[in-house]
């Protein structure tokens, strides 16, 4: 691994910490399948002192991946961004929506059963964008949830819209816009928790990413932060677990815009301490790993999304009712051998692609680092 100072606040630095993200993602969802699913989301409940913990832990991770990206923020002309975002976000987006429609299709033929009845409301889903977690309905019609596509498409959405806003000459003004958009996110839930192509979350991602360019440019994960300020974070992080309620995925927060701005600092104390854990020399097989995993985030994330939805991983905890750790431990191991074959499957193709585009002969031929990247959506 180079050297802190070689890869000083680029995304390269950044790829042990969403490599490490991804592992805690798919072990998140295997250990799901355990936990009896909340029926008390509605801000207006009365939950148990600090049961909101763990949300904001989930907030503040997924709001420290936003703020990744932020820091690797570059300002484009409007037609590049658009240009750039849409070969690498959208376009494993579609791929992978289209893998699941049609092996949906495939299955309601194979089993003789109704598309429609097993798998035709995600049709609307895919197309539209659309997040519901848990179901929901949109202009009268049931959709079901994008699944883990929702981050790709806010991810999208957020930075062709803080690209607009950083044309704005006042810094002032642009970080301002950007807590505008933060809070009209948020706003947007109260109206309603499904919108077309996550709009919603992308105009919370928007904050996120200015979060992250101000994080760089300020420097503030390598100097000294105030203890004044370290007192205040901690006091809105204490508040948010013990009274809070955060998902950002179904629209949720309990203390309104103060769990929104307890999302932040999570993701802020996130990569934070990522940065202190990276002062050091990580090198070995395990870390070199994560950091090829996270490396190959997005297209993880396209290929865990479409596992998720195909594969009846609920049976595993249907077999093994009493045994949870042997179920979790299935269910992540069978994911993520299932996603290492279908990677290898999507690469292979992807090299015969290239292959035949540059005149090339068989695939033992060696990948430019150049052509990886690109190939791989960095």
């Amino acid at each position: 691994m180079q050297s802190e100072q070689k890869r000083g606040m680029s995304l390269g630095y950044f790829n042990l910490a969403r490599g490490v993200g991804m592992i805690l993602i798919v072990l998140g969802h295997s250990i799901n399948l355990y936990l009896t699913p909340s029926v008390n989301l509605s801000p207006d409940s009365a939950p148990a002192l600090f049961s909101g913990a763990g949300g904001v832990l989930g907030g503040g991770m997924m709001a420290a991946f936003f703020m990744i990206s932020g820091i690797g923020f570059f300002r484009r002309s409007f037609r590049k961004c658009v240009s750039i975002q849409r070969r690498l976000l959208l376009k494993p987006y579609c791929l992978a929506a289209a893998a699941v429609l049609l092996t949906k299709l495939l299955l309601a033929l194979v089993k003789r059963r109704s598309f429609f009845a097993h798998g035709g409301e995600l049709v609307l889903t895919y197309l539209l964008g659309l997040n519901a977690e848990g179901g929901g309905e949109f202009l009268g019609i049931p959709v079901e949830s994008v699944s883990i596509f929702w981050f790709v498409l806010a991810l999208f959405g957020g930075w062709i819209i803080y690209n607009t806003i950083s044309f704005l000459d006042s810094e002032v003004l642009r970080y301002g816009c950007a807590a505008v958009c933060a809070v009209l996110g948020y706003q947007m839930t109260l109206i309603s928790r499904v919108w077309p192509y996550c709009i919603h979350i992308a105009f919370l991602a928007a904050g996120y990413l200015a979060a992250g360019e101000f994080i760089k440019k300020r420097g503030l994960l390598d100097r000294r932060i105030r203890a004044g300020w370290w007192i205040l974070i901690w006091a809105v992080l204490a508040v948010c677990a013990a009274f809070g309620q955060v998902n950002i995925v179904a629209g949720v927060w309990r203390l309104g815009l103060l769990d929104v701005l307890g999302s932040f600092c999570a993701g802020f104390v996130i990569l934070k301490g990522y940065a202190l854990f990276m002062r050091r020399e990580h090198d070995g097989k395990a870390a070199g790993i994560l950091e090829e995993i996270g490396f190959h985030s997005i297209w993880i994330i396209c290929l865990h999304a479409y596992e998720k939805v195909i594969f009846p991983w609920y049976r595993v905890a249907a077999a093994l009712p009493d045994s949870p750790w042997l179920g979790v431990a299935l269910c992540f191991g069978g994911r993520c051998a299932v996603m290492y074959l279908l990677y290898k499957i999507v690469t292979g193709a992807a090299g015969m692609v290239r292959d035949r585009r540059f005149g090339r002969s068989g695939l033992s031929g060696r990948i430019s680092e150049e052509e990886k990247k690109q190939s791989d959506g960095e």
